[in-house]
């Protein structure tokens, strides 16, 4: 997967749909939560349209990508309490990463865990990483169609937070965004680590 996103990289940041998305997704956040001083990982960062808002609040924010040269987008950037990896989560990654051996307060994706080989296993995953109480958010486009294989539905996301042992706070549209190809949904998930 990594090498195909790699092709994005350099032009990523020019998109204005890529731009918007990121935009939308962080006033959705900020209405939901205060960031301040929080430790944050930003999962499937990109390069970091997402991840330079959350370092404006957040105390720290790990921004992690299995792309590298997304990460080397990101990194060019310099943006203040920031660090980036190029890694997945696979648990020999996690046992690796010095970084990722802290637990998170909040724990965000946008727009990629539908790109992901094992939804289940990477929420699982991001338990493991949130502290006690810690928040999982995630933005991704919603499934119309059940026969579609790309996107959600609320009862996937919902499904998925059960099964990995997360407290579903709320899953419904976060926003939409109307683009060339018309106005699509983007689902809003939140869930919490209780135990």
């Amino acid at each position: 997967m990594s090498d195909s996103w790699d092709d994005y990289a350099a032009e990523w940041d020019t998109n204005p749909d890529v731009i918007h998305y990121a935009n939308l997704a962080f006033d959705s956040l900020c209405k939901y939560m205060d960031i301040a001083d929080l430790a944050v990982l930003d999962f499937g960062c990109g390069t970091g349209s997402l991840t330079e808002k959350l370092s404006g609040k957040a105390a720290t924010v790990v921004a992690l990508d299995s792309s590298k040269k997304m990460i080397q987008v990101l990194e060019a950037k310099k943006i203040p309490r920031v660090n980036a990896l190029v890694c997945d989560l696979a648990q020999e990654s996690i046992d690796s990463q010095p970084l990722l051996q802290r637990k998170f307060d909040l724990i965000v994706a946008s727009s990629v865990c539908a790109f992901v080989p094992d939804y289940l296993q990477t929420l699982s995953a991001f338990k493991a990483l949130l502290k006690e109480g810690g928040t999982f958010i995630q933005w991704d486009w919603q499934r119309i169609n059940p026969k579609d294989d790309f996107g959600f539905s609320a009862q996937d996301m919902e499904r998925g937070y059960v099964q990995a042992g997360l407290e579903v706070e709320r899953v419904g549209e976060g926003f939409s965004l109307t683009t060339a190809k018309g106005t699509m949904t983007v689902l809003m998930g939140i869930a919490k680590k209780t135990q």
